[in-house]
Parts: C-alpha cells; structure tokens; sequence
C-alpha cells in the first residue's frame, strides 16, 4: 500500500556558497548541461521517424468515461489501480491523479500505451487519465469560439476524484509533450480549479500571450515544476515565470537520473523548485514517466493551508519518515483496527527514571487517514521535542461514527484503544489529550462530552461539532470542568463541517460556559493569521481561535502552539480536580 507503508523521503537539493548568478542566486559553479542528441528525438521531445522505439509495458485496460462539459459530451479515458477502493479507504489523501495530454497527431491510447502511465499507476497506487482533444487539437489559448478544453480537463479531474471517493484536497500532476506540453502549463498557471501540485512539460511552454501576462493577472500558486528541453529553445520565459512564482533563492546544477539538471529551489523549502532538463529520448516512455514520478510527482503534496496562494507545497511522507508505527490489532473479537504510534526517543530514559509520559489522540477528517492527519498536524514532532506519546487512530473506510448513541463504535474504539496504550506503554493517567480535525473534531466533542474525566485538555481543531440537540442528552456530562481550544478557518463555509452553524454555536457555549461557567469579557490574543478569544475567568480555561487565510483545512503550526500555551499546562488528578502546572 503506497504511502500508507513506505515512500521514500523527498530529495534536498542544497544551495552552495559560491558566487551569485546573474539571477542574484548563490549556486553550485558546475559545467554547462551537454546540448541534447538530436539523431533521435525532435525539438518538442517525439521520436523522430524511423527510430527504434523503448519497448512500451504490457497494456492494461483503460476505461472510457464520458462527460458533459458546456453543454457538450467530452471523453477520456481512465486507469485507476485494481485496489483503488482499499487505498482509498487506507489513505484516501495519498491516492494522487495524474493527467496526461496527448500530443497532436497522436491518440490518448497511444498516450497511455506510450507513457506506461497506467502501470506506474497499478505499482505505485495513483489514478491516471488521458483527456481526448478534438480533432482540431487542444484549445489551448482558450479561443471562445472552440470548445472549451481547459474546463473539460478541469471537469475531468474532479469527475475522477469524485468517483473514487477521494477528497477535493488532494493532489492532481500535469504531463504532457508538444501541443500536451503547451496544454498542461496554461493549466498550472491559470485554472487552479484543476487542483494541480505539479507539471511535466516536455518540449514545449504555456502560450506567448499568457507567458506575457502581468505577473498580478495570473493566479498565485507555487508549483513542482519540471521542464524538459529537447531543442535549442531553452523555455527562459517559461522558467521565469515559475521562478518568480515559486521564489526560489538558489540554483543547482547535477544529473537527475541520467539526465544533466538545472534546478532553482527556494533554500528553506527544497520541494518547492523548478527543474530544466535535457532529454535525449522521446518524452512518451515509461521510463521517463517513472522518472518524472519517482523524483518529483511522489515526492511533492499540497496542503489547502491559505487560500490566497493556493496553499503551500511539502514533501510527501510516508508512516517510516516520520517514525510511526503501524498497528492492526483486534481490540475486540473479530474487530481489526488500525492506528499509528509515536514514541519518542527518550522513552526509555524517561522510563528508567521513574516517569510516565503524557498521550495524546488526533483524529483524522472524514476522507482522511491517520498517516496525512499525521502529516499535516505534524504532533509527533512536537512529541519528540517535548516527550510524549501520540496515537493516529484510522476510521473504518475513512470515517469516523460520531453519533451521541450509548454504544457508539468508535467511543468504544477509542476506550479501547486508550486501555490498550496503557497496557503496552508507561502513561500518565493525568495527562491524556484529544485533538482532531474536521470529522475528527466532531468524534473528539463525542467522546468527551460522555467521558470528560479521562482528559486533562481538548484541543478539537479544525471545525467538527455535533447536532445542537447532542447536548440534551443524558449521557452529555456538564460537572466536570475541562480546558478546551477550538478553532476554525475564518473562510469556513458552514456547510463544510458536522452541525452546521448552530452545531458551532451550541459548542462554543457548550463547553465556554455550561461546563466551564466562564461569562466575563475574553482576553484577546493575535499570533499572525491567528486570533485567539481567551476565557479564564470560571471553572476551566475555554479558547476560541479563528484563523485568517484558510478555509476548511488544518492550521500551519498548530499543534506547537496548542501545546505550548494550554495542553501541558494541565493534569487531571486522582480526584477529578485540575491542577495547572
């Protein structure tokens, strides 16, 4: 299972400390890339007539799909892989689609069969899809009197996540050669609707009248690119163009693969670059592919983390980058289920010196995994530093049941799962804590409504609250005082998240003043995008927290600070009380 088992790590590229360029860069001085072999291959990167052809991998079947766009019935075709469900219900955030665009004169099957695309999709775990042109070719220059070709790819994308149930945040990769080329750069610099985390054009660049634009008429977006030159035209527009929108601040030159590189990366954050290569081989090759795969579509993901830049790009990571542990296990007869573990590498010491460590369990969103809820929450790294424990538990089918039903599954879950972590580790009964995001949040406001006195904080963030009427029930506990964060996204929609808006309301005064009596004006905080309402003034401290910039997405730094400022400070005692340490 891809990601969910191993990926390996994102490559570093490193800037030098040698002389700057002309482009003001501190790079590495190496020799100039060789100029590429042109007996076998064209200016735009296809196989010139006549030349012996990479063999092609055996062909898998492609389905077609059929769609409606402006009116109009569309057509691609389709691979996904023959475990597509069981990876979507393992880590549906780690399921990527990559789209490949044809060149003029050639078919989308050829593409398929050519590119090998679809069975680096069986053996890595993607979705892979050909768009069919017209016959008058892509409508590139968006030319309104011709059908519209970048809102049917855009259309296409999202009928593919929608039909394997993967979620709208996740990321989409651009490849195409020739007229393909051209296509799938005026789709990385002006629809962002497409979703797009990376683009592979081979031979070819976005048209001269969009590369002319005023940098300010174009969306912002940073992007994983990767432009491959097979004549003399060297793409320097093209090239510019992302620079500035990545703003990268160094330069490399070295071999990608076999393949003389020269890359411009951004020094505090390398996933963010633009690559020029020379290829002396035709683009459509499964060698390429896997190439173009292997060092930059796997390694590169999205987080939706601010919405005026289209978020922000980081190295995919798999459970062993970021030292979990993978458990399945029975915590009942015939009930497998699945979680990750964190332990610090202090455990031991901290062990053999008579402590016990703090716990804490983030949830993942619905659609979600406990390996990206990991990643974007990032809470094992705050654990190494500060040493605690922390448990990504995972959803059946990528979900959580966060009804106010007595006999819930996934509070019986949790219980279990919390009695099964106090049995394999030294933990301290005082200091446990939930977290979740989205879905997550709401099971986090479940669980802790009907069982408070196991908590010394919550932290359920971002959004996910439960039904306004939740709380009438009897198993809802309001005598035990509990510190509480919440937080949302200032661009949340309410219907983005369980309950709604009087779901938000009903919480917000659920745990501000019916558990924890707090009814004095509250202090207020501003960290940056963040600001903080903070009420102390009754049984239990309560923090409301909106976020600017970020819609329905968890919030950059979070987990730090949530710790830092509330979670640690508190234990629950022996006998109920809270004590602040």
């Amino acid at each position: 299972m891809k990601k969910f088992t191993m990926l390996a790590a994102a490559s570093v590229v490193v800037a030098g400390c040698g002389g700057g360029g002309s482009n003001g860069y501190a790079f590495i001085p190496a020799p100039a890339p060789p100029p590429p072999a042109q007996a076998t291959v064209t200016e735009d990167c296809a196989a010139l007539p006549g030349a012996t052809a990479a063999p092609s991998p055996a062909a898998l079947p492609l389905a077609l799909q059929t769609i409606k766009v402006n009116g109009e019935d569309r057509q691609y075709y389709e691979y996904a892989p023959r475990d597509v469900a069981t990876l979507r219900d393992q880590d549906a955030r780690g399921v990527e689609v990559v789209v490949s665009l044809h060149r003029t004169g050639q078919s989308a099957e050829d593409n398929a069969r050519l590119t090998g695309w679809p069975a680096l999709a069986e053996e890595k775990g993607f979705v892979a899809i050909f768009p069919v042109a017209k016959p008058s070719g892509w409508n590139t220059a968006k030319d309104t009197t011709r059908s519209d070709d970048h809102a049917f790819i855009v259309a296409a994308a999202a009928a593919v996540r929608t039909r394997h149930g993967l979620p709208s945040t996740m990321s989409t990769f651009l490849a195409g050669a020739g007229s393909g080329g051209v296509m799938a750069q005026e789709l990385a610099m002006r629809e962002l609707a497409v979703m797009a985390t990376g683009v592979a054009s081979f031979g070819a660049a976005a048209e001269p009248a969009t590369l002319d634009l005023a940098a300010d008429s174009l969306p912002k977006t940073a992007m994983a690119v990767w432009q491959f030159q097979c004549g003399a035209d060297p793409f320097a527009t093209q090239m510019g163009f992302w620079r500035q929108a990545n703003g990268t601040d160094a330069q490399n030159q070295q071999a990608v693969g076999d393949l003389p590189t020269v890359t411009d990366f951004v020094q505090d954050h390398p996933v963010q670059q633009v690559r020029l290569s020379r290829l002396d081989r035709p683009a459509e090759s499964a060698s390429v592919s896997r190439l173009v795969w292997e060092e930059l579509f796997g390694k590169v993901v999205r987080f939706p983390d601010n919405k005026s830049y289209n978020g922000t790009l980081h190295a995919e990571k798999s459970i062993a980058d970021m030292g979990l542990a993978e458990t399945i296990k029975s915590l009942r007869p015939g009930e497998p289920r699945r979680w990750l573990t964190y332990v610090p590498p202090q455990y031991q010491k901290l062990v053999a010196e008579g402590k016990k460590l703090p716990l804490l369990f983030s949830f993942h969103g619905r659609n979600g995994s406990a390996r990206f809820q990991a990643q974007i929450s990032q809470w094992h790294d705050v654990a190494r530093d500060e040493g605690f424990i922390v448990v990504y538990p995972h959803g059946l089918k990528a979900t959580w049941t966060t009804s106010i039903d007595a006999d819930n599954p996934d509070v019986q879950f949790f219980l279990d799962l919390l009695e099964e972590m106090k049995t394999t580790y030294q933990i301290d009964d005082g200091r446990v804590f939930l977290n979740g995001s989205s879905q997550g949040t709401a099971l986090t406001n479940r669980i802790a409504v009907q069982h408070p006195q196991l908590f010394a904080a919550i932290a359920p963030c971002y959004s996910g609250h439960l039904s306004a009427a939740s709380y009438a029930n009897p198993i809802v506990r309001t005598d035990i005082a509990l510190p509480v964060w919440q937080c949302r996204g200032e661009q949340e929609l309410p219907t983005e998240f369980p309950g709604g808006t009087a779901g938000e309301t009903a919480a917000r005064t659920f745990w501000r003043e019916t558990v924890n009596q707090n009814f004095s004006p509250p202090a207020i905080a501003i960290d940056g995008r963040r600001t903080t309402e903070i009420w102390n003034s009754g049984r239990a401290e309560y923090r409301w927290q909106i976020t600017s910039d970020i819609g329905h997405a968890w919030h950059p730094g979070q987990a730090r600070k949530m710790w830092d400022e509330m979670l640690k400070r508190y234990r629950r005692n022996p006998d109920g009380s809270l004590q602040r340490l």
